[in-house]
């Protein structure tokens, strides 16, 4: 038998420097549990309403969210602030309700195929706020996304698939979690930019400026707790007069505690931590391993079988959101980079500036420790003799030179005695 203590190292090394089949895997798990949810919900609400599931849902969740909100250690709202929080509410209040609206009416299978949707939606606002640029590439991931899903729906037929209003429900579902991105894109970005402006410009700063400004978590927290506000006005009564508590299944129980704690709490707890150690490309791509499951689910335990047109447009859908995502993270990769070039640049000029007012030895001996840091990033301080040699006068002056000696690595040479 393996001793209990090993696997409790195993386990801590795979959380902090995990194994890449360990993120797959975990991946693969959120998917599998967000489909569950899918699955387990249909049955659940013949006997719920869909609002009044998704307030139960959300009374869970929020525990666990204010805990996410806390851990983040962010300060707290200023007043202005707090401007932001009511539309990003009324975005993802639609994306939490909906989805069990879509659900009750067109089944669990046609409401998973729509998830993928989410990161074209969002880089679609994106770009039409001029948040992120629109090139040729991500267009046609786009446009084969909104093919496929158009497939996968039946669209084209007006005797199969989902009616107009269930296709109008579902996309509109997909893509207020979209709208609520970009919300949060937006605000975090002005007021990250309005704490380094202050940072600045503030020599002391008080305890609560030490802290971080808002950060996703509790804008996170607070948009849902808004939104469970909103949604329980609409959802307690049908709680209170359509339910029928003493008859009600055992099942129907269960689904509740399965989608406020398994899938809202721990599935987004475990995707969240797997999302910060892989690709950004990857959870994304990974949403379509969502349909798949939720296809062999519904097979499974609710007899609902999946067609070959839905399954091309479903795999369609994929593609085209792992060629946006593909596109996405490209442009991120890029911005990083100038972003740290930027960095670079103001360091060095400041290094300049801060070099005027050094004797011809110390600016020499500086530029040479630059240069040999640039050429293998090893922090190994090269000591310099920068008198040039004296003539054969005993009371020659010593010249610094202008040249610089051949540093190949500074690794490899331990010290520069003088110049040629």
């Amino acid at each position: 038998m393996v001793p209990l203590g090993s696997c409790g190292a195993w386990w801590r090394r795979q959380y902090h420097d995990p194994h890449p089949a360990t993120c797959h895997l975990a991946l693969c798990t959120v998917q599998l549990l967000f489909a569950g949810m899918h699955v387990t919900s249909k049955p659940a609400l013949d006997f719920i309403p869909p609002f009044g599931f998704c307030t139960l849902r959300l009374l869970l969740a929020l525990p666990f969210l204010w805990w996410l909100a806390l851990k983040e250690g962010s300060r707290r709202f200023r007043p202005a602030e707090l401007l932001y929080v009511p539309p990003m509410a009324f975005a993802i209040g639609i994306a939490y309700s909906f989805i069990f609206v879509c659900n009750q009416r067109s089944g669990p299978i046609a409401t998973a195929m729509v998830q993928p949707l989410m990161p074209i939606s969002t880089g679609a606002f994106l770009a039409v706020l001029g948040l992120e640029p629109l090139p040729p590439l991500k267009v046609f991931g786009m446009l084969v996304a909104t093919f496929g899903t158009s497939l996968a729906l039946r669209v084209y037929s007006m005797n199969i698939g989902p009616g107009p209003l269930d296709v109008f429900l579902l996309v509109i579902q997909a893509s207020s979690y979209g709208v609520y991105i970009v919300l949060l894109t937006r605000a975090l970005g002005q007021i990250r930019t309005a704490h380094e402006i202050e940072t600045k410009a503030l020599k002391e700063a008080s305890s609560e400026q030490d802290k971080p400004p808002p950060g996703p978590m509790l804008f996170l927290f607070s948009a849902t707790l808004l939104a469970e506000v909103a949604i329980a006005c609409v959802g307690l009564p049908g709680l209170v007069t359509a339910v029928d508590w003493q008859d009600l299944p055992v099942a129907a129980y269960m689904a509740v505690l399965y989608a406020g704690i398994a899938s809202s709490c721990f599935a987004h707890g475990l995707n969240s931590w797997a999302v910060s150690h892989v690709s950004g490309v990857l959870p994304t791509v990974y949403s379509g391993v969502q349909v798949i499951w939720t296809a062999l689910l519904s097979y499974v335990f609710l007899g609902e079988k999946i067609t070959w047109d839905q399954a091309v447009g479903a795999l369609l859908t994929i593609c085209g959101v792992a060629l946006v995502s593909w596109v996405r993270e490209k442009e991120r990769r890029l911005l990083r980079e100038e972003k740290v070039e930027m960095e670079e640049t103001r360091e060095n000029e400041a290094e300049t500036e801060r070099g005027h007012g050094m004797t011809p030895e110390r600016r020499l001996s500086a530029t040479i420790e630059q240069r040999r840091i640039s050429l293998d990033a090893h922090p190994v301080v090269l000591e310099v003799c920068v008198d040039g040699g004296l003539d054969e006068g005993a009371n020659a002056e010593a010249k610094p030179r202008t040249s610089l000696p051949r540093i190949e690595s500074g690794v490899e040479i331990g010290s520069v005695d003088k110049f040629e």
